[in-house]
């Protein structure tokens, strides 16, 4: 058994900034995450992290108030709008904090120094980036930091198993994936920052390890589950024909190339030079998320297409070539592999699931349910998502709740007193499970999800998606219970879990609102103007 102050379960750019903020305090903290450290959805986060400066506010070019309201737009009525206007009012914080530490944006040596990008739903430009892999930018530098910080101490190949709690949480069991040991970590102080769940869909812009694992672990220990249903679509990722994964991570190509600034507009055809998303709405390919991604859907439907194209090119843009490999060098670099150039012609794209609305519902302090358990980040439910992410939101709040919620921990931690918790037991346990028949549980869930409980989706769709997921489940629990935990039976575990939380909130929204489409009940509702929360009752 191991003996912490602080646990910090994920490396993304939440769990770096919570363990850099302790660190500031003199506090030391333990950082598990299950593949390496650089392994986070932050890392694959392109567009950039969103945020408006003072010196901009000053010089009436952007408020707070409109950042703010851009937020509660996105969200479709289910913001909390003193949350989002808390955080437009903090935002900045972020993004110079990451400067400090040594994250350099791009410039562009004009009246402003930095290179704004303005995204779909953004009245202005305040996307803060660094060429076209801000996430990559960010997590390098953090990672570099804690990895030379002696108060933080990382376990890499560590898989979280489950909570352990009694009244309050207490720490964690553990997985160390290379020694296959099984270690108890108790924390007076545990923080989840474990990402979303991308990986529920056979489709995903999202690394391997997006399992939903945070999310699944905090509902089995009972803390409340809120607005899963609210899974947002990333309208345009790279779509290969004959990929030698299906189920691989996919290429996203950034927002910021259809935002106001860049021009990018999608077509049904290759050659065409139209706008499809107007038919839908009339901001086309520079409406929201939900929009755009729904708009795709559809066409393809309709219209029995594979894929749609994203057009970048200079006759539709206004931009010379330069300036896409200029701007956008990773995304140029990667789709001339795939033997696209961007400049010269359009891309074939499709929607893929790529965040997580819903998840672990926390305070303004990120605290959920279950005392001195917090949750930060894409694994949390802080209000400021509602029914749709505003783009670029993400690493902001990341960063902004890894503080905040440091800041609520350390009140009370001084004060917390190690209890006596029982080791892990194995000895009634199967060594290994057939693993032909885990795999199959996995392609399937995820099958399910994208073909039930997707973009679109139905009551006929959600109650055959719930008949098959709730047996997955079932099964999946089975495994867990009879076999050796491995990295992968606990996965499988928190999929099925998630999925199962998925299809329950969307069967129980009868209406389509943000992230969430139902084509039985295709407008909003009013009498749903509230988010929707699941907790799983606990034997006393």
């Amino acid at each position: 058994m191991k003996q912490i102050e602080f646990l910090i379960i994920g490396s993304g750019i939440a769990g770096l900034r919570a363990a850099i903020e302790l660190s500031k305090q003199g506090k030391q903290s333990t950082i598990i995450t299950k593949t390496t450290v650089e392994d986070s959805n932050t890392m694959y986060a392109q567009g950039g992290i969103a945020g408006v400066d003072p010196v901009r506010v000053a010089n009436n070019e952007d408020s707070f108030e409109s950042h703010a309201n851009d937020t509660i737009n996105a969200g479709k009525g289910l913001v909390n709008e003193t949350v989002a206007h808390n955080f437009a009012n903090q935002a900045y914080e972020t993004i110079d904090f990451l400067m400090q530490e040594g994250v350099e944006f791009t410039k562009n040596g004009k009246s402003y120094p930095y290179e704004l990008h303005q995204e779909g739903g953004h009245e202005h430009p305040r996307i803060y980036c660094v060429g076209d892999f801000t996430g990559k930018a960010i997590e390098e530098t953090l990672v570099e930091v804690v990895k030379a910080d002696p108060n933080i101490t990382i376990l890499e190949q560590h898989s979280a198993i489950n909570l352990i709690t009694n009244e309050k949480c207490l720490g964690a069991y553990v997985l160390n994936r290379e020694t296959e040991e099984i270690v108890t970590i108790q924390a007076k102080k545990t923080f989840l920052a474990t990402g979303g769940a991308g990986r529920v869909f056979q489709y995903t812009s999202n690394p391997q390890n997006a399992t939903g694992d945070g999310i699944a672990m905090a509902y089995k220990a009972g803390a409340r589950i809120a607005n899963m249903e609210f899974v947002q679509f990333h309208p345009s990722v790279l779509y290969e024909e004959n990929p030698k994964d299906p189920s691989e991570k996919r290429f996203l190509l950034t927002e910021a190339l259809r935002g106001a600034k860049m021009g990018g507009i999608l077509t049904n055809d290759k050659e065409s030079l139209e706008d499809f998303v107007l038919n839908y709405n009339q901001e086309g390919s520079h409406s929201t998320r939900d929009i755009v991604a729904r708009a795709i859907d559809t066409e393809m439907k309709t219209k029995g297409l594979k894929n749609v194209w994203l057009n970048v090119t200079p006759v539709v843009t206004g931009k010379s070539e330069e300036y896409i490999k200029e701007h956008f060098p990773k995304i140029y670099e990667k789709c001339l592999e795939k033997g696209i150039d961007i400049t010269k012609e359009a891309a074939p794209v499709v929607p893929a699931a790529h965040y997580t609305c819903g998840g672990v519902l926390v305070n303004e302090h990120g605290e959920t349910d279950i005392p001195n358990l917090y949750a930060i980040g894409e694994v949390s439910y802080t209000g400021l998502m509602g029914a749709n992410r505003l783009a670029s939101n993400s690493l902001t709040e990341g960063a902004l709740y890894g503080r905040l919620a440091v800041e609520h921990a350390l009140e009370t931690a001084d004060n917390e007193e190690y209890q006596t918790i029982a080791d892990w037991e194995t000895s009634q346990i199967k060594e290994n499970i057939d693993v032909a028949t885990r795999n199959q549980f996995w392609d399937t869930t995820r099958q399910i999800m994208s073909n039930m409980c997707g973009i679109d989706r139905t009551a006929e769709r959600l109650s055959l998606a719930s008949t098959t997921i709730d047996a997955l489940a079932d099964a999946a629990n089975e495994f867990y219970w009879n076999h050796f935990p491995t990295a992968e039976i606990i996965e499988l575990r928190n999929i099925t879990q998630v999925a199962k939380l998925i299809v329950d909130s969307a069967k129980q929204r009868k209406e389509s609102r943000g992230g969430h489409y139902r084509s039985d009940f295709p407008e909003m509702n009013e009498d749903y103007n509230t988010i929707t929360i699941i907790q799983k009752e606990l034997l006393n």
